[in-house]
C-alpha cells in the first residue's frame, strides 16, 4: 500500500464522523440495555473502526 498525503480538513471530517458514531453508538447501548459500561466499549470500539477505516485504505487519500 502506497503512503500518501491526506489533508487536514480530511482529517477532521474523518475525526467528527469517528465521534459522531462513537456518541450514537453510546446512546443507543445506554437506551437498549442501561449499561453504562458496555455502552462506552461498543462506542470506542466503533468511533476507533469508522476512523481506522476512514484514514486507512483509499476513502480520504489523493494519490
Amino acid at each position: 500500500m502506497k503512503r500518501t498525503h491526506v489533508s487536514w480538513l480530511n482529517r477532521v471530517a474523518a475525526a467528527g464522523f469517528a465521534v459522531a458514531a462513537a456518541c450514537l453508538a453510546y446512546a443507543g447501548f445506554v437506551h437498549m440495555f442501561d449499561n453504562a459500561l458496555l455502552a462506552a466499549l461498543v462506542g470506542a470500539c466503533v468511533g476507533g473502526f469508522a476512523l481506522g477505516r476512514l484514514l486507512r485504505a483509499g476513502a480520504l487519500q489523493r494519490g
